[in-house]
């Protein structure tokens, strides 16, 4: 077996806060783990790889296949525990390995995360045994999952019940079991591929943020460091090997003295302060923080907390725990944790002052005016009964249907149709078991106690659920008669209420701007509403309106979509008001023709028009009759009229 040579942890350049993050896990895994967000090519997996090299060994008993500790009851299965119990561990049974980086792959079904029959022995011997999964290899170790945003729902809830418990609960297919799965969770994520879900975030005990290294000198070590490994690992490794083992033996120092590190009052009074300033929810900030704060002094040597570890520790446990919703400008500054404590200090603290900053909204302009956000335009109590659109099915409401998908919810067996069962790994056991045990010749097997015969026509394939979800592209028209009455600011408001809708139900969105002579992608489909919303601010106005070749680019997105085959169903909303339009070769022709495209293409769309009715052309209202389109006209746009059409349209939901 070739041994994968891993690039050293201490070897990696710059990102100090990620590297600390992960050594204090290492040293306490009661910290609960730590997420890594940052763009592509800033070391994230390297990083998490390398720390496997310098994590300790563990004690495991040999027989078990959960890596039960062979010295603590609570981190053993019911077999192991017995056996401890009746004083049946000794020696013999007992090894040590290292820690391991358990990968949890991005398009894992549930079966291969919690565990499942064993097929083979079911059909060879007719009883159920279980196959364990990944959950009961993650046991004691690290659980590493890259892109852990892109994961789906159904899992990410199993792994959200397993890292709150520190139990894998199975109940399938006829099995009722559990085993202790206690497990560090490490992720990483690049934010502009999508968000994460809050239940989730709030799993990850620290948070640290990579950016790109901006610094000459260690960008060209970087490079020159991985030319070096490629070609001569060996004698690279070999380079690092005194620090490697001089952080490997600071990590063990540490996880000895880690249980004499002791904190005073006044300490965890300033903690708690802190947390009930940034406005946090719940408790869990409080305890990451004194936990991360202890490791930290433990790491240093020192059996006393000090102020500094304190606010290290605020730093990489409150920076993804600051908002309840995405789209608000709050960030962690190290400035603001200096302010809060010297506010303490004076017991002068004001709440409010840590939010204050007045530049947070003040966009240079040069050529085109940039309109703030109206966030004042919400969908609450606007429409109570909504009108769903069935014949084009852009309702906003998320729809449960059956999937082919592994990553569809299983709820149960049916009969196969075309399906091809020597290959299939998606064979519902308990109700095929279940079909066959029916059969004559198989009951007076079972009672004989003989084997159980499965043929064909027995099997069952698993049934599962899914989720709809939509791509919604919107199209907006940034010309200077936009500017008008303050619309663009209730446009991006309403874009804002739509994008806080689709923050909850984990749909995409595109945002395509037109004006000059030109449209513009801002916003390629994607999940991260967080980066959707700061492009959203920045949007200029000004000039004239390409409506052509802003509905072109939108349907090029929306096709892209269809063509990939996603699973997403793309919805266009246009707001412009048709005015100054530039054109190809007649300025109606033009719009018309392409609203017979969109209704060849049968893609879905809603028209919003802010055509003033003093000098009304209805251009809009001609291209929606030709895009077979749903159209609106709003001769004074403002947040509550704007909002009740899209909540009728089901677009925006009651934020409640």
């Amino acid at each position: 077996m070739t041994h994968k040579i891993v690039y050293p942890f201490t070897a990696i350049i710059g990102q100090d806060l990620m590297k600390l993050a992960l050594i204090l896990n290492a040293v306490n895994p009661k910290i609960g783990g730590v997420l890594i967000r940052g763009m592509k090519g800033t070391a994230k997996s390297t990083a998490v790889r390398a720390i496997a090299d310098i994590l300790p060994e563990i004690q495991y008993i040999k027989s078990c296949s959960f890596n039960c500790n062979p010295s603590d009851p609570k981190e053993m299965c019911h077999t192991c525990q017995e056996k401890y119990q009746n004083n049946q561990i000794d020696e013999s049974d007992i090894d040590s390995k290292k820690m391991r980086v358990i990968t949890l792959p991005i398009n894992a079904t549930e079966d291969r995360v919690v565990g499942t029959i064993d097929i083979k022995r079911a059909l060879k011997e007719g009883l159920k045994f279980l196959e364990p999964g990944i959950l009961a290899e993650a046991h004691r170790n690290i659980l590493y999952i890259d892109e852990v945003n892109l994961l789906a729902d159904n899992v990410a809830d199993i792994l959200l019940d397993s890292a709150a418990m520190g139990l894998n609960i199975i109940e399938r297919e006829g099995i009722s079991f559990h085993h202790p799965s206690s497990f560090i969770l490490v992720g990483t994520m690049n934010p502009e591929e999508g968000n994460l879900r809050p239940q989730l975030l709030d799993r990850f005990g620290l948070c640290s943020d990579v950016e790109r290294i901006k610094d000459v000198d260690k960008r060209v070590q970087i490079v020159r460091n991985v030319e070096e490994f490629q070609n001569k690992p060996h004698l690279f490794l070999k380079k690092f090997e005194k620090e490697q083992k001089k952080l490997r033996s600071k990590i063990l120092n540490a996880k000895k003295l880690l249980n004499q590190v002791t904190i005073s009052e006044d300490f965890l009074k300033k903690i708690a302060k802190t947390c009930i300033i940034f406005q946090i929810d719940g408790h869990r900030a409080d305890i990451t923080i004194t936990r991360t704060a202890k490791t930290l002094a433990a790491l240093d040597g020192r059996d006393e907390i000090i102020e500094e570890d304190i606010k290290i520790a605020a730093k990489l446990a409150l920076t993804h725990r600051l908002r309840k919703l995405p789209f608000e400008d709050q960030t962690l500054d190290e400035n603001d944790i200096e302010k809060i404590f010297a506010e303490q200090e004076e017991e002068k603290i004001d709440q409010n002052k840590i939010y204050e900053n007045e530049n947070d909204h003040q966009i240079l302009n040069i050529k085109q005016e940039v309109f703030e956000i109206d966030k004042n335009v919400k969908a609450d109590n606007i429409i109570q009964n909504k009108k769903i659109r069935k014949i084009m099915n852009t309702s906003g409401q998320r729809i449960i249907h059956p999937t082919t998908s592994v990553r569809g919810k299983y709820i149960g067996g049916q009969k196969p149709r075309d399906f091809d069962i020597p290959i299939s790994h998606d064979i519902a056991l308990n109700e095929t078991i279940n079909e066959a045990a029916l059969e004559p010749e198989n009951r007076d097997a079972i009672k004989n106690g003989g084997k159980l015969t499965v043929k064909e026509d027995h099997i069952h394939i698993k049934k599962r659920m899914g989720k709809s979800s939509y791509l919604i592209v919107f199209c907006v028209d940034a010309s200077g008669s936009m500017g008008v009455n303050s619309r663009m600011e209730v446009i991006k408001g309403t874009i804002f209420s739509i994008l806080q809708s689709n923050y909850v139900y984990r749909d995409k969105v595109s945002l395509i701007v037109f004006r000059n002579e030109k449209a513009e992608i801002i916003l390629p489909p994607t999940r991260s509403t967080d980066l959707a919303y700061k492009l959203l601010k920045e949007i200029r106005t000004g000039g004239t309106t390409p409506l052509v070749a802003g509905l072109l680019k939108a349907m090029d997105v929306a096709l892209e979509e269809t063509r990939k085959k996603t699973g997403y169903t793309p919805l266009i909303i246009l707001l412009t008001d048709a005015r100054g339009n530039v054109y190809y070769n007649d300025p109606i022709d033009d719009i018309l023709k392409a609203g017979e495209q969109i209704a060849k293409y049968s893609i879905g769309t809603i028209i919003i028009d802010v055509e003033d009715s003093n000098l009304k052309l209805e251009i809009c209202k001609k291209l929606a009759k030709f895009a077979n389109a749903a159209y609106y006209h709003i001769n004074n746009l403002n947040q509550e009229n704007l909002s009740q059409i899209l909540t009728s349209e089901g677009i925006l939901e009651r934020i409640k």
